[in-house]
C-alpha cells in the first residue's frame, strides 16, 4: 500500500482547527484507534483521549507495571510521544497534523498490544534447545554466555541467553507472545538509554504467537525470527558475534 492509499483511509471529522482523526488502525476489540488533534498557533497538538492506557488497564494489565512503563519510556524518543501529567493520555505537538497523528496512533496501539502481557507464558522444551544452539555458537567463537540475566532498567524482564561480545547479544527465545513482547520492551529499553545492545528473539512457530505480533517484533528487536532448526540460528549467531 502506498502513501496516498494509506491517506485515504483516514477520516477526519471536525472544523480546521479542532477535530478528531479516525485511523485505519484497530484495538484488539474491533475499535478503530482515533486521535484527537487542536491546533496550537503553527502547530497541532495531537492525543489519545486517555483510551489506550484505559483498554489496557480495563484488559487486566497494570498501567504502571515495570513492562508498561518502560515502554511509555522509551516514547519520546522513539515517536516523539509522551504521556500527560494526568497519567493517561498519549500526546505529541509537531508542525503538521499527519505526522502528529501517526506517532500518537503508533504509540497507543503499541500501548495496547501489551495487553498480551497478562497471559501466562507457555512451557515447552524450545527454550532450552534454544539455550543449547546459542551456548554452542558462543563457545566456538570463545565468547561468554551467561543465562536468565536480569536486563532491563527495572530488573524485571530476563534474557534467556547474555551473550558478552562487543556488542552485547540478548537471545530471547520467545515461547509465548508476552514473552515477545518482553523481547520488544527490554529493546526499547536499551534504546531508551542508548545502551548499545542487539536483540534477537526467536520464536518456534509465528502462528502460535500471531502473525501480527511476530511481524510488529521485527520493528521492536534488531531481529525476530523463527526457528528453523539449529543450524540456522546457531549461524545468525555467530555471524553476528562476528560483527
Amino acid at each position: 500500500m502506498n502513501t496516498n492509499d494509506l491517506c485515504k483511509r483516514f477520516d477526519w471529522i471536525g472544523t480546521n482547527d479542532n477535530g478528531r482523526l479516525v485511523t485505519p488502525w484497530r484495538y484488539d476489540d474491533g475499535d478503530q484507534v482515533v486521535i484527537f488533534a487542536h491546533r496550537e498557533g503553527m502547530q497541532w497538538r495531537a492525543d489519545d483521549n486517555g483510551e489506550a492506557l484505559f483498554r489496557l488497564a480495563a484488559a487486566g494489565v497494570d498501567p504502571e507495571s515495570p513492562a508498561v512503563v518502560a515502554r511509555l519510556d522509551a516514547f519520546p524518543i522513539l515517536l516523539g510521544v509522551q504521556v500527560e501529567k494526568d497519567g493517561e493520555t498519549l500526546t505529541t505537538r509537531a508542525a503538521h497534523l499527519e505526522q502528529a497523528a501517526f506517532a500518537v496512533a503508533e504509540a497507543s496501539s503499541q500501548v495496547m498490544a501489551l495487553a498480551c502481557l497478562r497471559r501466562a507464558r507457555t512451557m515447552s522444551d524450545f527454550r532450552e534447545r534454544v539455550v543449547q544452539v546459542v551456548q554452542a555458537a558462543a563457545a566456538s567463537l570463545g565468547v561468554e554466555a551467561r543465562f536468565d540475566v536480569p536486563v532491563d532498567e527495572s530488573q524485571s524482564l530476563r534474557a534467556d541467553v547474555y551473550l558478552l561480545s562487543r556488542v552485547p547479544l540478548i537471545v530471547i527465545a520467545a515461547t509465548s507472545a508476552q514473552r515477545l513482547m518482553e523481547a520488544e520492551i527490554i529493546w526499547l529499553d536499551a534504546a531508551r538509554r542508548q545502551e548499545p545492545a542487539y536483540v534477537l528473539a526467536t520464536v518456534e512457530d509465528a502462528r502460535a504467537v500471531g502473525i501480527n505480533q511476530y511481524t510488529r517484533a521485527n520493528y521492536y528487536t534488531d531481529k525476530t525470527v523463527e526457528f528453523t532448526g539449529a543450524k540456522a540460528l546457531g549461524e545468525l549467531v555467530a555471524h553476528q558475534l562476528r560483527h
